[in-house]
């Protein structure tokens, strides 16, 4: 009897949920690309501990995130949940030469003041390609950060 209810509650269990809906996801990435001249710094406060060396015409990464497809396909605002439970005002990226001069701080507070904001999603670029093997969606957004953002006034 303890084996048919066993087999009864593990039979229930497996059709009662919806596995795919836990388990497909959309991969989504934000990257800023170097198209200076120079070596770049970059600083992702606060939640990469790491700041990351950009040689020209290279990218780094400064976000990742896999939402459930369930959701529907992600927008440019999942970025803002990388910063998720610290203050705004701590929510930047910061640019310096390989020297370590500071070039540039991008910070969310002014995501839409004047010029090109990194906060802003309307000065990214959006790819997004489909996954051969699956549902899967890759959104990949990429910033261009342009010699004239690191210029100094």
């Amino acid at each position: 009897m303890k084996k048919i209810a066993f087999i009864f509650a593990i039979t229930l269990i497996s059709i009662s949920c919806d596995p795919k809906k836990w388990v497909a996801t959309h991969a989504t990435s934000w990257y800023v690309k170097n198209n200076t001249d120079q070596i770049l710094i970059i600083t992702t406060s606060p939640f990469i501990e790491a700041d990351a060396v950009v040689d020209p015409g290279d990218s780094a990464l400064v976000h990742s995130f896999n939402p459930f497809q369930y959701l529907g396909e992600p927008t440019f605002d999942t970025f803002y949940d990388a910063w998720n439970g610290k203050p705004e005002h701590e929510w930047c990226i910061s640019v310096s030469s390989k020297d370590g001069q500071f070039l540039k701080k991008w910070e969310y507070i002014d995501r839409n003041s004047e010029g090109r904001q990194l906060f802003n999603g309307s000065n990214w670029q959006l790819y997004t390609k489909k996954n051969d093997h699956s549902d899967e969606l890759n959104f990949i957004w990429v910033f261009n950060i342009l010699p004239q953002d690191i210029a100094q006034l």
